[in-house]
């Protein structure tokens, strides 16, 4: 007992530096999943169509694993930290909590919330939703529209003047658009004008699908996408459409 009484402040310690690098790793591997493992249709739009993501050869999916494995350690580790310390936490708890029927039902509640955080979500049914794909940009100008009180025929309007403010077809290269056409590939690392250039369509125009103002045009989609929330999707259709026209 006496030899205990010596050793534990130091096993007391190295529990507590493994807590701190246990909890710096969680972190990590969160801010892993989150920013760097991006999820399939960002990745998409980022790196290119079919582009998986891997660290050390493992997915996001995998490292979500992993991120369990650490915070169930973690816990295992609190849980020994606290027994450890279970004399001075009794003692602290006598100072806060006068009575021992008050302390019993402290610890009981403590113990009761902490599993049902724990342990909830396997009693816990997901929200199921039908998600439809809708052009962002048009369901954001007809908003804007009918709050100012126009008609959906000045939309048409719109609409209709762009060619005038986008590049004369006849000097699109025709023969650019042909070439790219069986092999289009549009991602977040490219920018409009680029994606101009490359199919022969004005980046005014290309801007004006997806509501991107025109002197955007050099910024990355990825980036552009972040701030006007559109689909990429969207851009590649219409240029399928009209490359090479």
């Amino acid at each position: 007992m006496e030899n205990w009484c010596k050793i534990k402040p130091r096993v007391n310690l190295i529990i507590d530096f493994i807590m701190l690098l246990d909890m710096m790793a969680l972190a990590g591997i969160g801010f892993l999943i989150k920013y760097v493992l991006l999820p399939g249709y960002k990745a998409s739009e980022v790196y290119g169509n079919n582009s998986d993501l891997f660290f050390w050869g493992l997915d996001r999916h995998q490292w979500g694993a992993i991120h369990l494995y650490v915070a169930l350690f973690l816990v295992f580790l609190l849980l020994l930290h606290i027994i450890f310390h279970w004399d001075m936490v009794v003692c602290i708890l006598k100072k806060m909590v006068h009575g021992k029927t008050a302390r019993i039902v402290v610890l009981l509640a403590a113990g009761l919330i902490s599993i049902i955080l724990a342990l909830g979500p396997f009693f816990l049914k997901p929200e199921v939703r039908q998600m439809e794909r809708v052009h962002q940009h048009r369901r954001h100008t007809e908003t804007i529209i009918q709050d100012q009180g126009h008609s959906q025929d000045q939309l048409q309007n719109q609409e209709q003047l762009l060619p005038q403010v986008t590049a004369n077809p006849e000097e699109r290269s025709s023969d650019s658009g042909r070439n790219h056409f069986d092999e289009l590939d549009i991602d977040g690392t490219m920018s409009l004008n680029e994606i101009s250039e490359k199919f022969g369509i004005g980046a005014g125009e290309l801007a004006f699908v997806i509501g991107v103002p025109a002197d955007k045009a050099d910024e990355r989609l990825g980036r552009l996408k972040k701030v006007y929330g559109f689909d990429i999707n969207d851009l590649r259709e219409y240029v399928k459409r009209n490359a090479g026209k």
